[in-house]
């Protein structure tokens, strides 16, 4: 999957969702089982990237923010 062509949070959540249902019920193909066990696996660490992304940048935004408030409290 290239830059261009990642998907978002919600839609992987979403597909990883799906892949589940069709692991977890009988109608499965064995011969799609690796195919889908893969994507599965690709779906989380895409996720997972997500989400640690998301940690920083609210980190970075919670630190911005105590700065500028202890700017103003110098001020006073």
């Amino acid at each position: 999957m290239s830059g261009g062509d990642e998907i978002g949070y919600a839609e992987a959540m979403a597909e990883l969702e799906s892949i589940l249902d069709e692991i977890e019920g009988d109608a499965l193909d064995v011969d799609l089982l690796a195919a889908k066990v893969k994507r599965a696996s690709d779906l989380v660490k895409l996720c997972r990237d997500r989400i640690v992304r998301a940690r920083s940048d609210v980190d970075a935004i919670v630190t911005d923010l105590e700065a500028f408030e202890s700017e103003l409290d110098e001020e006073d």
